[in-house]
This record gives structure tokens, C-alpha cells and sequence, in this order.
């Protein structure tokens, strides 16, 4: 079976209907990402490269909201999704940086 966005986003948004549990949904991308190398494009690699890396430490999570929105974004096909839910997260920190320093 090739994968495409479609159908990863399909997969995540099941398991996060399972709950927010950050060492399943990295072990769930780290089994698909070398079970079925070779079979997705580069860019899905990527995506579940930073999926998996989750559990690396904190500083790579993405909340239960943000992978929520990129199982959105995969299900839509959407161009560069992992770049614009990091922008994003980015954009959110800063205005929440400058909130509490006021």
C-alpha cells in the first residue's frame, strides 16, 4: 500500500481519538515510518519523522490541538503542514511571551 497524506491523516486522527498520549502516537509514526519506507514521498517521511521525534523531549512535542490540525491539514492534502503549524506555534509563543510582560 502507498500512503498518501490522506490516509496518514486518517490514521492519526484515529489515534488521537484514542487520547493524547504522547509515547503511543510517537511509537504508532516511528512503526509506519520504518515499516513502510520507501512506499511514501519524502515529505510524508518528514512529517512522521517529527511525529515520532516526540518523544525525544518536550521541546519537540506538539500539543493534542496542533496534531489535531495536522491531521486536518493531511485529510485536506494541504502543502507544507508540519512548516505552518510550527509557524503557527511560533506566532502563539511570541504573542504569549509579549502578554505576560505587559
Amino acid at each position: 500500500m502507498t500512503y498518501t497524506k490522506k490516509k496518514i491523516g486518517e490514521e492519526l486522527k484515529i489515534i488521537l481519538s484514542r487520547g493524547y498520549n504522547i509515547g503511543r502516537i510517537s511509537n504508532w509514526a516511528d512503526e509506519l515510518f520504518f515499516s513502510v519506507r520507501g512506499k511514501r514521498s519524502p515529505e510524508l517521511d518528514d512529517i512522521l519523522r517529527h511525529i515520532f521525534l516526540m518523544d525525544a523531549g518536550p521541546e519537540f512535542e506538539y500539543t493534542e490541538q496542533e496534531l489535531k490540525l495536522l491531521a486536518e491539514m493531511l485529510i485536506n492534502e494541504e502543502e507544507n503542514p508540519i512548516k505552518k503549524i510550527n509557524e503557527k506555534s511560533k506566532e502563539e509563543n511570541t504573542s504569549n511571551r509579549l502578554n505576560t510582560t505587559e
